[in-house]
């Protein structure tokens, strides 16, 4: 078995394990289901930026920051990319409520609590800093669209204010890449104790966030979920737009580090809120539903599935 295989399947292991770690905890009563909402709030404001920063604190390479910002480029164009295969897909299947999620679910990924311990478990810090910077555009048009792209037609919107409409584009990890960027540009040493505390807390993101999927999808009875229909979007998700990713990128001669990015970006499952989206913005139980089984069967399938696109990866773009 080759290094990258070795690697790959070592990789799906942990995801396995720590997904199931946080289910075990919810079944054993070791925390409650709704423990869901403090963690996700600990790790988004504070773990989180805590890795973001520690993964940008290396020496300053000029070569390194040029593909920064070909990295966010290619984060704008990959976005209008699956755009137009999900609203293509949302007008073939009738606007219906699958296709509403099925557009959100193309377009976005779970690029927080399962993208980056795979960017970290693949590709080191490297993979990370690389990883955080091609997220900014998602971070900041993520949260603002969810509401126009999955609630039913006829449904009345609120109008945010402009004040929230900057605190959705500036979110605690979108401000830390900024300020990763100023510490990795001028170099500023940071002092022992600081940079101390924000290598301990940032090592908690990984792990906790896999951990934090698993206690999401406790509180769903997997019998009730495997039906034939609730399979098609994790197909889209997991399958199809990796393998149209890597296409354009062996088209376009993408340089590896960058193709890398954006392949395992498009490998990852759909997002774990698209579950908390449609309950807020759908009334149809139905509906909820079918998002709680999308975000269950993507999820388990990633297992799987992202280990598989690392190792064509590894072979088809070295």
């Amino acid at each position: 078995m080759s290094a990258a295989a070795q690697q790959s399947v070592s990789l799906a292991i942990q995801l396995i394990l720590m997904v199931g770690a946080g289910i075990l905890a919810v079944r054993l009563k070791i925390v409650s289901a709704d423990f869901d909402k403090p963690l996700t709030s600990f790790l988004m404001k504070l773990c989180l930026p805590c890795m973001i920063v520690r993964s940008m604190l290396g020496d300053f390479s000029w070569e390194e920051l040029i593909n920064c910002g070909r990295l966010v480029v290619l984060a704008l164009i990959l976005w209008a990319v699956t755009f137009a295969v999900g609203q293509g897909l949302y007008l073939a299947m009738g606007k219906t409520t699958s296709a509403r999620q099925m557009r959100f679910s193309c377009m976005y990924t779970n690029f927080t609590f399962v993208g980056i311990p795979v960017m970290e478990a693949l590709y080191g810090d490297q993979g990370v800093f690389y990883f955080v910077v091609f997220l900014v555009p998602y971070r900041m048009i993520y949260y603002s669209s969810a509401e126009p792209f999955l609630s039913p037609p006829g449904v009345e919107r609120r109008k945010k204010t402009l004040a929230e409409q900057i605190k959705g584009w500036f979110s605690a990890p979108v401000i830390a890449v900024f300020i990763g960027l100023i510490l990795y540009v001028t170099q500023l040493p940071l002092p022992v104790p600081v940079s101390g505390v924000i290598n301990s807390l940032g090592g908690c993101a990984s792990p906790l966030g896999m951990v934090l999927c698993g206690i999401s999808l406790s509180r769903y009875d997997f019998k009730k979920l495997l039906k034939v229909k609730y399979f098609l979007i994790p197909l889209v998700r997991n399958l199809a737009l990796p393998a149209l990713t890597l296409g354009l990128c062996l088209l376009t001669r993408l340089d590896a580090e960058l193709a890398h990015v954006a392949v395992m970006f498009s490998a990852l499952p759909v997002p774990s809120l698209l579950a908390a989206f449609t309950i807020q913005y759908d009334p149809d139980r139905e509906s909820q539903f079918q998002a709680a089984a999308t975000v269950l069967l993507s999820t388990l399938f990633s297992a799987v599935t992202i280990p598989v696109w690392a190792v064509a990866l590894a072979h088809l773009i070295p």
